[in-house]
Formats: C-alpha cells, structure tokens, sequence
C-alpha cells in the first residue's frame, strides 16, 4: 500500500464505507458475489455494444445510432479521465481492502471513474431515455444502472466517488447525445460535422495521453503499482472500437438506404441472431484477446476500428444486398 489517504482526506470516509460493505460481504453475504459478478457484465463492453447492435441492426436505425453515440462516446470520454486523473484503485489506498478476486482480473488499472457504472448508465440510460412514456420500463432500466453501480462498490473495486462521477457522465451523455443526434437529423449532413467534432476529440485525446500527460509511477516491493503503458494500451484499444462504431453508424446514416424495420419479424430476428453471435464471437475472441495481449499499438488501433465498422457499416450492407437478392429470387 502507498501512502494516498494522509494527502487525500475525502477519501477516508469512502474507504470507511467500502469496508463496512467489506464486512458485510465477507460475514454473512458472500453467495451474493456471483450475483453482483452477474450485474457488473452490462457495464462491460461487450454486452452495452451488443444491445446497441441488436437496436441498430433489427429495431430502430435512428435508436441505435444514438446508443452507439453514447457507447463510444462514453468510452472515450472516461479512458480519457482516467488517464487523467490516475487515481489508485482501493485495495491500493487500503490494505485492509480485499475485493472479490474474480472482479479484479478486469479492474487492475486506474480507478476513477467507474468506467461499468459509466458504460451502463449511458446505454441503459439511453434506452430508458427513448422509453420516455413507459413508466415501469424507465424505472427497471434505472434500477439496473443503480445496480451495476453498486455491484462495484460491494465487490471492493471502485470508491463512491469513481461510480457517482461514472453516474453523472453517462447521464450527462444521454442527454447532450439526444440533443446532438436531433440536430444532424434536421439535415443529414449535420452528422458529418458532428463526425468531425468527436474524431477530433478523439485524436486529442490519444495524442494527450501518449505524449503529454504525466504519469505516477509508484512502485512496492519493487512492483509497479499501475503500468501507464499498459493503461494507454487500454485507451488506444477501446477509442479505435468506439471510432470504428460511431464512424460507421454516421455514415451508414447519412449515405446508404439502410432500415432495419425492412424484412418480416422472422427476418429480423435471424439478423439479430446471426449479428449477434458473429460480435460476441469477435468481441471475446478477437478484441479481448487484443486488450489483454498488447501488440503494437498502431496495429491495435486498427484492428479495433475495423471491427467497430464491420459492426455498424459492413455487416448491415451485406445483409441488406442478401435479403434483397433472396427477395428478388423469392420473386421470379
């Protein structure tokens, strides 16, 4: 352990509040861990991106364009303060914290903010968003987000502070992105320069972080307590996905006839299923892989773009030329 909580104070009580919920865990409420290990998976990546893709693909165009808009948006936004602000995870500023063992394999980076809480809370918050008059469904969706954000405080992860921030960012997301995607839709165009805004961003924000920012480098038993490489790795990965998707959601809006409310019910669900096993099968055997197993960055990069524009640019063109060809078949 470092010495963090002399120089930080408002830590202290959080740490305090993490260790109540510590020995609540440990003392009579440790079968919960694989409930809140169930939870915390729709704040991962994969999952928020396929409940994107599934609304893209099957339901709703202009749906899934703005909860691809949140997604990527808010995994670009929240690397990009983590790298920021570096801030140690608990069981580093605590050593009486224990998390649950099976949560740290995916949390061993820096800590605020929460990026689950944050990923959860703008693509679920998005589809509560979009269920404005549906007043049992919003309430579900909000007690899930406030869900995911707990399960990283009980697992011993996150403080208070990395999920209320993660909170506030994906909130904040569901609503500038709905204000942002109305403006291109009262002219196409519109999403062009919206593009250009958030790959600009994006740039930055990876120049930044390589370049410019400083890094702690605090080291115990001579172990370095968080690898800045490793982090920026991290970054690189998931703003080459989340460019990938949004790149491509834009411009399959603005320049190609595509509409997922075509085809019969049967028809859509087969596309959703096929789609769906195709991203689960890149996303965990082909992106994670990437993500744990760092090879040059440049490649990495691309690598995550393409995969983001086969999931929002090819894949809905090519199911599109085959159903029209089967149709046409179907026909003559």
């Amino acid at each position: 352990m470092i010495d963090c909580l002399s120089s930080q104070c408002w830590l202290n009580p959080q740490i305090d509040f993490l260790l109540f919920l510590q020995n609540i865990r440990i003392s009579h409420f440790e079968a919960f861990n694989k409930l809140f290990l169930s939870i915390t998976i729709l704040g991962e990546l994969w999952l928020p991106t396929l409940i994107c893709a599934i609304t893209y693909w099957c339901i709703d165009l202009r749906a899934g364009v703005y909860l691809f808009s949140l997604a990527s948006c808010n995994a670009i936004i929240t690397h990009f303060a983590k790298m920021l602000a570096c801030v140690y995870r608990p069981w580093v500023l605590s050593d009486k914290m224990c998390p649950v063992s099976e949560a740290v394999a995916f949390a061993k980076g820096y800590s605020f903010p929460s990026g689950h809480t944050a990923m959860s809370s703008s693509v679920l918050g998005g589809i509560a968003f979009l269920q404005r008059h549906k007043i049992f469904r919003c309430l579900s969706i909000i007690f899930l987000i406030l869900l995911v954000g707990f399960s990283r405080l009980w697992m011993g992860v996150h403080t208070p502070q990395d999920v209320v921030f993660g909170l506030l960012t994906g909130l904040t997301l569901v609503f500038v992105m709905d204000a942002l995607i109305n403006w291109a839709e009262k002219d196409k165009n519109r999403y062009l320069y919206l593009l250009c805004l958030i790959n600009a961003f994006a740039v930055f924000a990876l120049v930044f972080v390589c370049y410019f920012n400083s890094y702690r480098m605090d080291y115990v038993n001579g172990k370095l307590l968080v690898d800045p490489i490793r982090q920026i790795y991290t970054m690189v990965v998931c703003s080459g996905l989340a460019l990938g998707l949004i790149n491509g959601a834009f411009v399959c809006r603005v320049f190609f006839p595509f509409n997922p409310k075509n085809g019969s019910k049967k028809v859509r669900i087969l596309r959703g299923l096929i789609g769906g096993t195709l991203l689960v099968c890149v996303m965990r055997g082909i992106l994670q892989p990437i993500f744990f197993n760092m090879i040059d960055f440049k490649f990495a990069i691309i690598y995550a773009i393409i995969i983001g524009l086969t999931i929002t640019l090819v894949y809905p063109l090519i199911f599109t030329k085959v159903e029209s060809f089967l149709l046409n078949s179907a026909i003559q």
